[in-house]
């Protein structure tokens, strides 16, 4: 199969690691899709990033993937049929510093998709807060917290081991707020943490 105008992003990502783990290619899913799973849809995105962590060089991942249809552009692997694009960031699989050894599986109609734990998507997205003040990354990592029920009191050690300690207190300011409020869509996210940014000004 290699036209997948009518395939989700979901879909396509377990076509692609099912695919792969074909040809014993081990990949685990991170990223905007692995937000998008855990947030329950409230963040969306038309990229697929998966680590490569059987180290394989780029020849056979390359092979495999043109099976399916797509072709390397730059760093993407694109295919005519669909606006997905498939991205396989370097090896290690690690948040930080700490290499993940452990995964879990997002199960779809095309089969499983090795993923990282929720609260390992939740560091990576806090990393970029904190390295960069990506705003984005710190609503995504609020999105997962409230719809995958993870409380800030899970992470305050990771804050802390960054360095964070004052981060985690208005995180954990924002995940009551966003509890009490009951926000369902990344809008009211949004704006809830531009007003808090603005408040700190």
């Amino acid at each position: 199969m290699t036209d997948f105008r009518n395939t989700s992003i979901i879909e396509l990502a377990a076509i692609v690691a099912n695919h792969l783990n074909q040809h014993d290619i081990k990949v685990v899913l991170v990223g905007g899709l692995a937000v998008e799973i855990y947030s329950e849809n409230l963040y969306l995105t038309k990229d697929i990033d998966m680590v490569n962590t059987s180290y394989d060089s780029a020849g056979p991942l390359k092979q495999a993937m043109s099976e399916l249809g797509f072709e390397k552009q730059g760093r993407v692997f694109i295919n005519d049929s669909t606006e997905i694009c498939v991205e396989f960031p370097s090896a290690p699989l690690a948040i930080g510093d700490e290499i993940i050894k452990e995964t879990t599986v997002a199960q779809s109609q095309n089969g499983d998709i090795p993923i990282l734990f929720a609260s390992d998507v939740i560091k990576d997205r806090l990393l970029a807060y904190f390295h960069w003040q990506d705003r984005p990354s710190l609503v995504q990592a609020l999105a997962i917290m409230k719809n995958h029920i993870i409380s800030p009191e899970e992470l305050k050690a990771f804050c802390e081991n960054e360095g964070e300690e004052g981060e985690y207190d208005f995180i954990a300011g924002l995940h009551e707020t966003a509890m009490k409020q009951n926000m369902n869509s990344m809008l009211d996210l949004e704006i809830m943490v531009r007003n808090e940014f603005l408040k700190r000004l």
